[in-house]
């Protein structure tokens, strides 16, 4: 056996040593694997209850650029003349702080939306951010990823399959190109990455 793969830890067995460590802390005494385990298969509730009650921290900067922390993946801003634009969406439970951040970098309304991958702490927002205006714009397999639902064997969850509001209209298969607040932005697919969908963003 190799030293790599000796200490290999799944993303999986890394959140049920989470949980253990957890419930240690939380029982002071160790949890048994079943409860471990059971604990584990929450994540998705624990991380969507964080986001509800974690304050949104604005990092701003520059070329109108700004980063919203604590919803889940980061997400990004781009502010100017032709609205604001959103990459990544963050989890649903933020809406409301996310908006006050938003907010206070500019009241330009929210025109685009841009989907880095289909992983749900980037896209449980799309639905409301769709619903303020923004157009949503994704690589194909994200837009595919969201039809249906996923399931992570890892978590042993299934994602269900969202809205149609959620899902992206706007694809593309390897570079997309978007000419906004002054800015060009470009968007490039690359494969293998964390997902079969991700894409990079370049403000310029």
């Amino acid at each position: 056996m190799s030293f790599g793969h000796q200490y290999a830890l799944s993303r999986r067995g890394f959140c049920i040593c989470c949980a253990v460590a957890s419930g240690f802390v939380a029982t002071r005494g160790w949890l048994d694997p079943s409860r471990a385990y059971a604990e584990a298969q929450n994540l998705v509730d624990l991380i969507r209850d964080q986001a509800a009650k974690t304050p949104i921290k604005v990092h701003k900067l520059r070329g109108g650029v700004s980063i919203l922390e604590g919803s889940g993946g980061n997400v990004a801003v781009l502010t100017g003349v032709d609205g604001k634009v959103f990459i990544d969406a963050g989890i649903t439970a933020s809406r409301k702080r996310i908006l006050e951040a938003a907010n206070g970098l500019s009241r330009d309304p929210i025109t685009h939306l841009i989907n880095t991958h289909w992983h749900f702490d980037h896209t449980d927002g799309n639905a409301w951010l769709n619903a303020e205006g923004a157009a949503i714009i994704a690589h194909e397999n994200t837009h595919k990823h969201l039809l249906a639902v996923q399931r992570v064997e890892d978590w042993d969850f299934n994602f269900p399959s969202p809205p149609l509001a959620a899902v992206p209209t706007e694809i593309f298969s390897s570079e997309k190109t978007l000419k906004l607040n002054g800015s060009t932005i470009s968007l490039k697919h690359y494969e293998p990455a964390h997902t079969d969908s991700d894409i990079i963003c370049h403000v310029r």
